[in-house]
């Protein structure tokens, strides 16, 4: 079928000319977008404009692609010769020619396609977490020929309640895999049907998401899953990995041991499989969406490339390119679906490179980008949807991929995705589309080079692996830590997320963990370093990890800002910190000796295994060393450092975060770079150096200063479990608010707020009229908050505000918020700010009515809380929620 760009140009006139190659635009997409991004200017402004001639340079470059270019090379040059107007159809008739005929050569190269026929993209969110959202209904698989049009796509399978996400062919051609849910409130499962339309079987059952299922060369079946049973740390989704089993849907194993997502998965030539891994180890939650290599064993997990790369936020569904070292991807965004520019990587330019990736469509103002610094936390620009652009790619050879083009105008709204063969320039040609109509998930029916299969067997039950780490100052060195300066690594596990985001959140947690961490981090214990730089060290396999390396006071000189696994019985090994992946320093004398001895067992810490726990773990140091100075009505610098309760946390806690006494970082959004060695955590804490300098001659005991640090280090954990006794109240920790029945319902403010918002506001709100708490004691005290929160109120109720921990739940009288203005006589902080020109209030003592009413407040908050503890508190009991891993949100 022949498409013409000039058939509806009726006149050289450039008014006629304008809206001529208006409706060009809209009648021939294809043609009128490889205009446009080859010369760089649409048709519309090329016919709008005092062009000198029609792009010589991209028409010349365009016949130059051509297998037989003679003839139309020697008209272009009749036209440079005579000197033909820019806006003289000859030009549009040459490039139109030029293009009809490089089509015809294209589309040989292409084999007989599946594609799936859908009404829009229909599945919506985080790229990520997508697969456990609502989908629209109906979709069916079309078989086509695009070397023989006359013949109509064939339908092999269709539904009307269900839906298709994604296709997979064997590597014969004759089959193919996809991800399909039978209505729209059930969960994916994977499923085999012949390119025929026979055999349709159901290869996955039971309550979860199983979904981007591909073959693997030994006829095997790699397929991301919900059965890892977790949740997405900051969504109300839930989390995925990668599982493999056979081609029957038997013996299925878990390879993947993410605590996050995992998506797209597809085959290296290599027999490793690559795929797109979301994670955020006190990292930018937005952008840390890399491409990974891991062996169908689950062994051998490495970033592939771009952990760093903010610009797209998401490297998503990497595709190896057929005989090629390069693999293509979509540039997808965070929060939405993978529809934006496709990319191809050369990862042998780097795997941290922004130049070793670059964009073969060009229809999103996407630049690819990465932080100036590591502390970087700009990720926004790289999380936009642009519906009128490119998913779903499907590499041929180097050069010329499918993919599903969006087919609108860029400023009037959604409309139909149509399948075309693409080049690398952005010339590319449309093999199917329908008006009204929408298809998506090209691939290719052909043959495949048979891959490599990589032969070993999935370890069934968790045990343990050996690491071996053969220098750490590789790639410290440059950051000026000297040799003999790294003691120690201390190993760390990310648990995986019990309970779902189901309440309002705190500091966006929910359970609130801290505010740093989103995970709840075990602290497994440390491993020597020895002099060479070398460690070689037993750890728990089966789940996830990170390590940090030590100074000889345990303060953290280097922490792993991404992750990595190990299966029971492997033996891993890497080079140093943060070193070269591209070179490997020669294994000296040492080295071989190390490996030739049993690998170190962990040395728990003193103060025991088990998560951080700031109760447990650091508060015992303030209490013995610091709160006879730092605790009571008027602690000394205004800073309280007892375990008294607060909102979500103590007063310790609140005060040490709040007043800028430890590094820790929020992250989101939150760094996007690789951590400094020397630069973070307990290092450059002032908290630190506070204990180092012996402030106000306490000199702490060693232990205890061990226990600060791994504390600052595990990015400020305050909670040592997901468990929550006061679920869907803010942060699933607050006792200001309850629910009743503990039910996905609107919190309500407890009696005893009720009663104190109404002496705020009647004494203190003429002076503190500004922020959430105030907004909030205005809401509850005139009893007017909605049934259902408003987004006003859900800020102001779940607010980050200092009078979070300017109430005391264990020793009301040593509230803040009582003792600013109680007088110096009487043991208070009587603090003079006047605002508006009023004259602050100031309590003569503690007798004084409106500070009785609020104590007597308080003193109730106190008996709410003691009759449900918290979970940092004695005598908590968890309230178990739902745990629904095919749940459709």
């Amino acid at each position: 079928m022949m498409h013409s760009l000039c058939v509806n140009v009726g006149s050289n006139g450039t008014d006629v000319l304008v809206q001529a190659v208006c409706n060009i635009a809209d009648c021939y997409p294809d043609q009128s977008a490889s205009f446009s991004n080859l010369n760089k200017m649409s048709l519309s402004e090329w016919a709008d404009t005092d062009v000198p001639m029609l792009g010589k340079k991209s028409l010349a470059s365009l016949i130059d692609r051509l297998e037989s270019p003679e003839k139309l090379s020697d008209e272009l040059s009749v036209l440079v010769e005579k000197k033909i107007s820019g806006h003289d159809r000859a030009w549009l008739h040459l490039f139109d020619r030029a293009y009809n005929q490089l089509r015809i050569e294209q589309i040989v190269k292409c084999p007989r396609i599946a594609f799936i026929r859908r009404r829009s993209y229909g599945l919506r969110g985080t790229n990520g977490t997508m697969f456990s959202h609502r989908t629209d209904k109906y979709s069916a698989i079309l078989v086509y020929d695009p070397c023989v049009p006359e013949n109509k796509p064939r339908t092999i399978f269709e539904t009307q309640e269900g839906f298709v996400w994604d296709i997979k062919p064997s590597p014969d051609g004759k089959k193919l895999l996809m991800s399909y849910k039978e209505e729209n409130d059930l969960p994916f499962h994977v499923w085999e049907i012949q390119v025929d339309g026979s055999g349709l079987r159901q290869l996955t059952k039971g309550n979860y998401h199983d979904f981007n299922p591909v073959y693997y060369p030994d006829g095997r079946i790699v397929f991301c899953s919900s059965r890892v049973e977790s949740y997405s740390l900051c969504q109300d989704f839930l989390a995925s990995a990668l599982y493999i089993m056979n081609g029957d849907g038997t013996n299925m194993r878990r390879i993947d041991f993410t605590t996050l997502c995992t998506s797209a998965p597809s085959v290296m030539s290599d027999g490793t499989i690559l795929c797109t891994r979301w994670e955020y180890n006190d990292k930018n939650i937005f952008s840390w969406q890399g491409l990974w290599t891991i062996n169908p064993d689950g062994r051998q997990l490495k970033l592939y490339y771009g952990n760093t790369i903010t610009i797209p936020n998401s490297r998503y569904g990497g595709k190896p390119i057929p005989g090629t070292s390069e693999i293509m991807l979509t540039m997808a965004g965070h929060h939405l679906p993978p529809v934006a520019d496709i990319a191809v990587v050369d990862r042998s330019k780097g795997i941290e490179n922004t130049d070793a990736m670059r964009k073969v469509t060009f229809e999103t103002p996407y630049q690819i980008t990465k932080g100036k610094t590591w502390r970087d936390i700009n990720w926004g620009p790289g999380d936009r949807f642009y519906p009128w652009s490119v998913t779903d790619p499907w590499p041929i050879t180097d050069g010329l991929f499918l993919a599903a083009f969006g087919r609108m105008n860029k400023n009037a709204g959604s409309g139909r995705f149509g399948i075309s063969l693409a080049m690398y320039d952005g010339v590319r040609f449309e093999l199917y589309g329908k008006p009204g109509e929408s298809f998506f998930s090209p691939v290719t029916l052909d043959k495949k080079p048979p891959l490599n299969a990589i032969e070993t067997q999935v370890p069934v039950g968790p045990g343990e692996g050996t690491f071996f780490v053969q220098d750490v100052y590789q790639g410290l060195q440059e950051y000026g830590v000297a040799r003999g300066q790294v003691k120690a690594l201390r190993v760390v596990r990310p648990t995986p997320k019990k309970w779902n985001t189901e309440g309002p959140r705190f500091h966006d947690h929910y359970p609130v963990v801290g505010y740093g961490s989103y995970y709840i981090k075990e602290n497994l214990g440390e491993v020597p370093v020895y002099d060479d730089g070398s460690a070689y060290f037993r750890v728990p396999s089966n789940c996830e990890l990170f390590f940090i390396a030590l100074d000889k006071d345990g303060k953290e000189i280097q922490r792993m800002g991404s992750v990595t696994q190990i299966t029971s019985g492997e033996h891993a090994s890497c080079v140093g910190c943060h070193d070269d992946r591209m070179k490997a320093p020669p294994l000296g004398p040492k080295v071989r000796n190390l490996q030739g001895n049993p690998p170190d067992a962990l040395k728990p810490p003193p103060w025991g295994l088990g998560p951080f726990d700031y109760v447990k773990h650091v508060q015992p140091v303030w209490d013995r060393y610091c709160v006879s100075c730092h605790s009571g009505r008027s602690p000394k610098g205004g800073v309280d450092l007892s375990g008294d309760k607060s909102r979500f946390f103590n007063m310790s806690y609140d005060h040490l975060i709040q007043r800028g006494m430890v590094e820790y970082y929020y992250i989101n959004p939150g760094p996007t770079g690789v951590f400094p060695a020397m630069g973070t955590g307990s290092y450059v804490s002032k908290l630190t150096a506070l204990i180092e300098s012996k402030h106000s001659k306490v000199d702490m005991d060693d232990e205890s200063r061990r226990r600060v640090y791994a504390w600052i280090d595990s990015n400020v954990q305050y909670y040592n479990t997901w468990d929550m006794s006061r679920p869907h109240t803010c942060g699933g920790r607050d006792p200001w608010n309850y629910v009743k029945d503990d039910k996905r319902v609107t919190p309500e403010p407890e009696p005893w707020l009720q009663d104190f918002s109404k002496v705020y506001v009647a004494s203190c709100i003429s002076c503190h009229d500004k922020g959430p708490f105030s907004e909030y004691m205005q809401v509850i005290a005139e009893d007017n908050h909605s049934p259902r929160l408003t987004k006003r109120e859900r800020r102001i109720m779940c607010g980050d505000c200092p009078e979070n921990y300017g109430i005391n739940l264990s020793r009301p009288e040593f509230s803040h918020l009582l003792n600013a203005h109680l007088s110096k006589e009487y043991g208070g902080m009587e603090l003079e700010n006047p605002k508006k020109g009023r004259k602050p209030l100031v309590f003569k003592d503690a007798n004084d009515s409106v500070y009785q009413s609020m104590l007597k407040a308080v003193q109730k908050g106190k008996v709410a809380l003691e009759a449900r503890p918290r979970m940092d508190m004695p005598g908590a009991i968890a309230i178990p929620q739902e745990r629904n891993f095919g749940k459709v949100f």
